[in-house]
């Protein structure tokens, strides 16, 4: 297979694959460190000369005779081991690497002498020296100096052109360390900005001799590792189960999020939305559109505020939503920049200054359902020749997760849903006993009782005058009371009939119902639904006031401001209280203590925590039912806090 190398119209071409052997863990240096030759070191790609145009020939037969895949020029492997001291890495690098970057040139035999492939491979020191970096955990770039080249795979008569990828060349590297890093960043740049030719290394980070991640890393691309001092992996490094237990662990640690090089998705689908989150590496995002930065290394908090906008104009022209075949666009809920030591990604990140070679990227875009959806199409249609395909965990509801994975060719994934999710039901709550009350008219028996008074009065009055005028009071204010009789009655347990009262059980039943009903109110997404069915279950001022108090213990701030998803009431602890002779029958109030579990899910993590509460509650019946008309808060604590993987 031919390949076009650049401007000057040059072609190479790509050799066959051959099996060649995994390079050895990183040794101790064995030698004094080779000092680098005074002199410039010589540029890939200069002009070939007519031995090279023949082998370029040479080599394309080859290619024809044993069709294969191609591999990318300039394929390399890293191994680093990381120590209390120093990092140790060692580069293996086929020797047809040599020969493409220097156009070096065969005898007559179309051997390459093994002298020149030394003097040539101790020239290209400096090249790797200069595109190989390895960061801290702040974007510094450590310093590191090649201490040993092993050349004991070359033959002695030389290497022949079609044994270029039989034969490798290992540089071994040293780089000193002040303090035990936290982090660190590698990445290559094989050629400068713009590389004629391709290249691409496999790594594998290693600490205290045991592997703990592989990467591999195209042109620019970076990669960092988190360094757990205290893990015991030098002990694990003789006990396999031990090992495997560590990494096992480090999973739980970093939340399944453990490569700071691949870009995650999660897709969700809740009763109230669709929400898709995105991680990505700084230099990733920065490869799909270009964000404004004047240093080379860092991207301030200012430019971060200024690149919101543009990353997601980006992503909603390139993320698109059907929920119930109708398209829904997103809002933009969260957009964060993380440092390496960020974990948990639903927390919201300090303002400040990032390194681009390790940062990374949390976008939330949400997709507002105005009813739980019953079907979802998701189609993501950005894809490039480092990330030809794009995959996202699918979360539905309380179903099993499953991976979408889309490409250029099926860029959309749809969804239906097939077990049904009617609305949350409020309970039913039993209705106040009737309470018998004898009515007295105030007004009319204050009437009449003036009227007989001044009756009376007339009738002892020796004053026929005076007996006429109390008489015609006294029958104004007889015929006022038939009047008033309906005005400002008196209600009085009747005292004739026997009173029905609500019993202990009775009243916990009802307490528990109307409690119930308070958090069901929740389920719903808009403000007026949940104020409806809050109404059902409490009454007059209390309303608004109850609502802004149980949403603001269901927001976990340290989530930025999420709501948490209601799993669990539990009653604990309650007991029916005499109400206040100032509320009429039937009433009565009752102090609880209970429990609320909730969960915030971000991430493909789960943040559980439960929380209790103790207030004392007031109930009264009314024309509609009983309803909590008070309450007076008396405890609050948190009791239980956990993170955990979704399952």
């Amino acid at each position: 297979m031919l390949k076009n190398l650049g401007e000057s119209g040059r072609t190479l071409l790509f050799l066959k694959t051959t099996p060649h052997r995994a390079p050895p863990p990183p040794r101790p240096n064995v030698g004094p460190a080779i000092e680098t030759p005074a002199g410039p070191c010589p540029k890939p790609n200069s002009p070939p000369g007519l031995k090279t145009w023949v082998l370029g020939i040479w080599l394309g037969l080859i290619a024809l005779a044993n069709p294969a895949p191609g591999h990318p020029i300039s394929l390399t492997s890293l191994l680093l081991n990381v120590e209390e001291t120093r990092v140790t890495a060692e580069l293996s690098m086929f020797v047809e690497d040599l020969i493409l970057y220097y156009w070096m040139e065969t005898d007559g035999t179309l051997r390459f002498p093994r002298k020149d492939l030394e003097e040539q491979a101790i020239q290209h020191r400096e090249f790797l020296l200069q595109h190989i970096h390895l960061r801290d955990r702040d974007g510094r770039r450590l310093d590191g100096r090649i201490v040993d080249i092993d050349f004991s795979e070359l033959k002695d008569e030389g290497v022949h052109i079609d044994e270029l990828m039989a034969h490798s060349i290992r540089y071994r590297f040293e780089f000193p360390l002040d303090a035990r890093p936290d982090f660190l960043t590698l990445s290559q740049d094989f050629g400068g900005e713009q590389p004629s030719l391709p290249s691409e290394m496999q790594a594998r980070f290693f600490h205290h001799g045991v592997l703990m991640e592989a990467a591999g890393l195209s042109h620019g691309a970076a990669h960092t590792v988190r360094l757990d001092w205290e893990a015991g992996w030098d002990k694990a490094r003789d006990d396999l189960e031990a090992a495997r237990q560590r990494l096992r662990q480090r999973r739980e640690d970093t939340l399944g999020i453990t490569s700071y090089s691949s870009v995650y998705s999660y897709l969700y689908v809740t009763d109230q939305e669709v929400r898709h989150e995105i991680l990505v590496p700084l230099l990733t995002l920065e490869s799909w559109l270009p964000l404004e930065r004047q240093q080379a290394d860092q991207m301030t908090v200012e430019e971060q505020v200024k690149a919101r906008a543009k990353i997601f104009a980006f992503l909603a022209r390139h993320n698109r939503i059907e929920i119930d075949g109708r398209a829904v666009p997103p809002t933009l809920e969260r957009l964060d920049f993380f440092g390496p030591e960020f974990q948990d990604f639903a927390r919201s990140p300090p303002a400040r200054d990032v390194s681009v070679y390790n940062a990374r990227v949390g976008i939330i875009l949400s997709f507002p359902a105005e009813a739980a959806p019953e079907t979802l199409a998701f189609e993501w249609d950005y894809f490039d020749s480092r990330r030809p395909v794009f995959r996202s965990r699918f979360f539905a509801f309380e179903e099993d997760q499953s991976v979408v994975q889309l490409d250029r060719v099926d860029s959309r994934f749809e969804w239906a849903r097939t077990q049904e999710r009617g609305p949350v039901e409020l309970l039913d709550v039993a209705a106040p006993p009737e309470v018998y009350l004898l009515s007295l008219p105030l007004g009319s028996l204050a009437a009449v009782g003036v009227g007989i008074g001044l009756a009376m009065a007339a009738l002892a009055s020796g004053r026929p005058r005076r007996r006429l005028t109390y008489g015609s009071w006294a029958t104004a204010l007889l015929v006022g009371a038939f009047l008033l009789r309906g005005y400002a009655p008196l209600s009085i347990p009747h005292p004739l009939r026997p009173q029905e009262t609500i019993t202990e059980e009775a009243a916990q039943a009802v307490f528990q119902a109307l409690h119930q009903n308070i958090y069901r109110a929740f389920s719903h997404r808009a403000e007026e639904r949940i104020y409806d069915a809050l109404a059902q279950s409490v009454a007059g001022p209390l309303l608004e006031e109850l609502y802004l108090q149980i949403r603001q213990n269901l927001t976990v701030q340290e989530q930025g401001g999420a709501v948490s998803r209601i799993s669990r009431i539990e009653l604990r602890e309650g007991g029916r209280k005499a109400a206040p002779t100032s509320r009429a029958p039937p009433a009565f109030a009752y102090q609880a203590t209970w429990t609320v579990d909730g969960t915030v899910e971000h991430w493909g993590h789960v943040h559980r925590r439960k929380n209790e509460y103790q207030a004392v509650f007031m109930l009264e019946g009314t024309p509609s039912g009983w309803k909590i008309v008070d309450f007076e808060a008396l405890r609050e604590q948190r009791i239980e806090q956990q993170v955990s993987l979704r399952r």
